[in-house]
């Protein structure tokens, strides 16, 4: 898939997911970025949950070989956490980026690097305000808007989770919240 469909279905996905969260919104300057921080919270509590539910020994299953395993997948999610935000304008810490810890293999470090990864997107989501939801930046070589790169960053969250859901009950793992 290229990059452009990707943002593409993306964005799509994120649009349809967020309607109903955004129609909800109280619109006052903190109902959109309250809405926002709601929706990584859920996405941060059932990945993280997963992770934890995930046997240690199946980290590094893989559904096929051209195909991220499941530590790839977390660790993807985190590093995407810093990356996506660059967008914004937010500087990823020391050794962040979005294809760091291809190496990192084990639960415990993947579970600490995933945690600490969901800390700063909420710590950098304070640090914007509504004015800048608007505020034209560069995405993937596009010129977008401050709100789609959020955008962008739900839909991820949320199209690895279901990647994750599909690793854990391939796995005989059932999600946390489901049972």
């Amino acid at each position: 898939m290229t990059t452009k469909m990707y943002v593409f279905f993306s964005l799509l996905a994120t649009l349809l997911l967020t309607s109903v969260t955004l129609a909800q919104s109280t619109g006052k300057n903190s109902g959109f970025f309250s809405d926002v921080n709601n929706d990584f919270s859920e996405s941060q509590q059932k990945i993280i949950s997963l992770a934890e539910a995930i046997p240690a020994d199946k980290y590094t299953w893989r559904p096929a070989d051209s195909v991220r395993s499941v530590s790839e997948v977390f660790m993807h999610i985190a590093g995407s956490n810093y990356f996506l935000m660059s967008f914004a304008g937010i500087k990823a810490p020391e050794g962040a980026s979005e294809n760091m810890g291809k190496d990192i293999t084990q639960k415990d470090a993947v579970l600490k690097a995933l945690k600490s990864s969901f800390d700063d997107l909420h710590k950098n989501l304070k640090t914007l305000n509504e004015s800048d939801l608007d505020k034209q930046v560069k995405m993937f070589g596009q010129d977008t808007s401050l709100r789609n790169v959020l955008f962008t960053e739900m839909g991820h969250l949320h199209e690895h989770l279901g990647q994750l859901i599909a690793y854990a009950r391939m796995n005989g793992v059932v999600p946390p919240w489901s049972k």
